[in-house]
């Protein structure tokens, strides 16, 4: 385990603490501990062999054991005796921006809220607003920053996402029966934040194509099946999109499945003006 990663979860440590109510200064400790940390440009793995952890500034004996715990081991058992000791959900709302542990701890405390959903039924029935501290204006924060949270939480960074096209084009690209395969959408366009993964294929037997494509090994769900177009959900979390045409329309159907709304209506207005007519499939 890296000394981010062991950063990290001291950070989580601190967190959980104050949805505990523990003392402040003992979760500001491991929040210094985890900025000390990720600033620290030494090996720690070798600083914790030669038993020197702790003549890093505000690493005391108890932040010294957790941390040589986790460098040794990979695991660190009050962490995750802390993390048990709470309902799961409850770190999920740290995601909404109008809330903090404090916050949280008395919704937990006083609604008995332990996720997502039932934050979101709380504000609806106007519950949140009796408490002390809340109001009105607080369950429309906390519900336009429920909105956003889900709307952030399918989106992926353009690395990671690109690894997993380029295993499904290997995949695809090993069926006989495509002939063409290219990845389209926001992902061809280089975006740095990328909601799916858009292919575009062409065959001549294109239900052969979908069938295979469907149950390849990382498919977690089917959620849309058809001749030209299947959709599913893969186990990472990532939606694919996979549409089939025939040879001669690829490209126009890789152009229009690449460019971006904006785009294609300003290709649209460039064929009208030129008396021409463009669709998705090609151009008269």
């Amino acid at each position: 385990m890296d000394k981010s990663e062991i950063a990290d979860i001291l950070e989580e440590i601190a967190l959980l603490l104050e949805l505990k109510g523990e003392n402040p200064f003992k979760a500001n400790a491991y929040t210094k501990a985890a900025r000390l940390l990720n600033n620290y440009e030494g090996n720690l793995a070798q600083l914790v062999g030669e038993n020197r952890l702790g003549e890093l500034p505000g690493i005391g004996e108890a932040l010294c054991q957790k941390i040589t715990e986790l460098v040794k081991t990979g695991r660190l058992e009050y962490y995750e005796t802390l993390r048990a000791s709470l309902p799961e959900g409850l770190l999920t709302l740290l995601d909404i921006p109008a809330l903090g542990p404090k916050k949280i701890k008395a919704l937990h405390e006083k609604l008995g809220i332990t996720n997502l959903a039932e934050l979101e039924a709380a504000c609806q029935a106007h519950r949140i607003r009796e408490l002390p501290g809340f109001g009105a204006k607080s369950e429309e924060k906390i519900l336009a920053g429920i909105a956003q949270a889900r709307d952030y939480s399918t989106l992926f960074h353009y690395a990671e996402v690109w690894a997993e096209a380029e295993e499904l084009r290997e995949a695809l690209r090993a069926h006989e029966a495509v002939i063409q395969l290219s990845v389209a959408g926001s992902l061809r366009r280089g975006k740095e934040v990328i909601k799916d993964i858009d292919l575009v294929a062409s065959s001549r037997e294109p239900e052969e194509v979908m069938e295979y494509f469907i149950s390849l090994e990382g498919v977690k769900q089917v959620t849309n099946h058809g001749v030209t177009k299947s959709s599913v959900l893969l186990k990472s979390g990532v939606s694919v999109d996979l549409r089939v045409v025939s040879d001669k329309e690829f490209p126009y159907a890789l152009h229009h499945f690449t460019g971006s709304k904006e785009h294609n209506v300003a290709m649209r207005q460039r064929a009208i003006a030129q008396g021409k007519k463009i669709k998705r499939m090609g151009a008269f």
